[in-house]
């Protein structure tokens, strides 16, 4: 609808990808403190492993911020290259 209304292809992308990475940051977050707190609760059962090892938490983070933004690129290119007139007529 905002092709219709004269919005770049790069405006959308931007716009959707924008809101995709606050999304991924914000679930990055409380899945962190989630996993940390989940991890010290279960600590005795992690036979002699570090439930707060930086290394994990930051590969863990990076994964889901870099497959949360690859999931929400191709639906983002699809929708750019939707002609504005017929996605006006389906509405």
């Amino acid at each position: 609808m905002r092709m219709a209304l004269g919005a770049k292809s790069e405006q959308i992308l931007s716009l959707i990808l924008g809101e995709s990475s606050r999304l991924a940051i914000a679930g990055v977050v409380l899945g962190a403190e989630l996993g940390y707190g989940a991890g010290r609760a279960m600590q005795s059962l992690l036979a002699g492993l570090d439930p707060a090892d930086a290394a994990t938490f930051a590969i863990a983070m990076g994964l889901a911020v870099i497959l949360t933004l690859a999931g929400s690129l191709i639906p983002t290119v699809r929708a750019v290259r939707v002609d504005p007139a017929v996605a006006v007529r389906a509405e």
